[in-house]
């Protein structure tokens, strides 16, 4: 536990700080925002682009600009959730477009909208799939809302510690 001393000298000597000078100063500082890709691991599964799940990261990065590491936690927390959403969205479209493809070929003069209807309701009397891919998306909306609602209350707090 540090001191009230220490602490208030660790202010001093950081507010006279003036960054890096050098090259080599100014390159390792660059890196102190990087990711090192645990999150993404823990969120990819097979055949998702990893690149795509850091390029969402990093968008809401640079629009929301985490200033320590618990309002970083929640920014990540907000793509994991939207990613997650998204998945369920594919998932929900390729188990509609699979049962499509299940019908006789004789559905397929059937307008595209008629041939959806019918495997939505083939769907909705054989399984539960998109009764549960509605369960999670829900759950998700819900965890973005409540992680964003969080990360915009701390970052109204005076006087953030770093963390």
């Amino acid at each position: 536990m540090t001191s009230d001393l220490q602490s208030e000298t660790a202010r001093r000597n950081g507010a006279k700080s003036r960054g890096p000078r050098t090259r080599t100063g100014k390159s390792n500082s660059a890196g102190n925002n990087s990711t090192h890709g645990m999150l993404s691991k823990t969120i990819i599964i097979a055949g998702e682009n990893p690149a795509r799940f850091a390029a969402l990261l990093a968008s809401l990065r640079a629009h929301l600009k985490p200033r320590n590491t618990i309002e970083d936690g929640l920014v990540e927390d907000l793509a994991a959730s939207r990613w997650r959403k998204r998945r369920l969205l594919s998932m929900e479209t390729a188990t509609i477009t699979h049962e499509i493809e299940r019908q006789d070929p004789e559905s397929a003069a059937e307008s595209n909208a008629k041939r959806a209807a019918l495997a939505l309701g083939s769907l909705s009397d054989t399984s539960r799939t998109l009764e549960i891919i509605s369960r999670y998306e829900l759950r998700f909306d819900r965890q973005y809302d409540r992680t964003l609602r969080r990360y915009l209350a701390i970052r109204a707090l005076p006087n953030q510690p770093e963390c």
